[in-house]
């Protein structure tokens, strides 16, 4: 019987019943990117739970002790989420997504974002698991052909509105915008917590007159007088995107279904 155990061993390993890769990614929209490249080959621990400031967050007990077992993390740049190190294992593998042509660390806003994410994800672990490679590659390829179907829709309901303009209060929206042929006004904030001074925000209401520029684009849950002042004076409308999804709520539960949700809300705000 003890000599029939590596055979056990293996033979399971080649059903798919192997231990899988544990995984840590900060933030959900990545870590379902991640997930689905995965697949049943890897477990994904996201860390940062949604609406928790990536800057500023403890992780519960329960998840430090998950990452010390982690084998690999994800992760988008040092100074976003490069603090999670500390709970990490010296043996887990540490990469840093984020690459010189994104200036904004939201690199997963925007679907060739997500794309770049994604082939990125199966490069490392098909190159520290080259016995899984053929899954990676596979779950890629259905990735990117879903991603593809997710940006045509999104183009379509924003194709009637290209040139429209909005303002944003955080530099997240730039390569979205872009995407589809959207103009950004202005920026409020600079993404770490400097504003607009007062006299730079009576220019913005002042050109935001002159150009009929009334959609205002803010964080689901963020709060800002200077975004009150602004919307007062223009006769404008907030509009909340979601930058971070939600695994509960069925309308931001998986990475494709955050960019919808996000194209459809800028639509509707645009039509207006």
């Amino acid at each position: 019987m003890k000599h029939l155990l590596p055979f056990v061993v293996m033979f399971l390993s080649i059903l798919g019943f192997a231990k899988p890769i544990s995984i840590a990614v900060s933030v959900f929209p990545i870590a379902n990117i991640v997930e689905q490249i995965a697949g049943t080959a890897g477990k994904v621990e996201t860390v940062i739970p949604p609406f928790a400031n990536p800057h500023h967050f403890t992780p519960r007990p329960s998840t430090a002790v998950k990452l010390q077992k982690t084998a690999v993390f994800f992760g988008v740049t040092p100074e976003f989420d490069g603090w999670i190190g500390k709970y990490l294992s010296e043996k887990t593998k540490v990469v840093f997504l984020k690459t010189s042509d994104q200036p904004n660390e939201h690199i997963w806003l925007y679907p060739e974002g997500g794309r770049q994410i994604a082939r990125k994800a199966e490069k490392l672990l098909s190159g520290l698991y080259p016995e899984k490679s053929g899954v990676f590659q596979s779950n890629l390829q259905a990735f990117l052909k879903s991603v593809d179907e997710t940006d045509k829709q999104i183009e379509k309901e924003l194709a009637p509105l290209k040139g429209a303009r909005f303002i944003q209060y955080h530099p997240a929206w730039n390569k979205f915008a872009a995407r589809y042929g959207l103009k950004i006004l202005a920026t409020i904030s600079n993404g770490h917590g400097k504003e607009l001074s007062a006299r730079e925000l009576m220019d913005l209401i002042r050109k935001a007159r002159a150009e009929h520029v009334q959609v205002v684009v803010m964080g689901l849950h963020k709060e800002s007088r200077a975004v009150e002042t602004l919307i007062r004076e223009i006769h404008g409308r907030e509009l909340r995107l979601d930058s971070l999804g939600n695994p509960e709520d069925s309308q931001r539960n998986t990475y494709q279904k955050l960019l919808m949700f996000n194209g459809k809300k800028l639509a509707g705000a645009l039509h207006e």
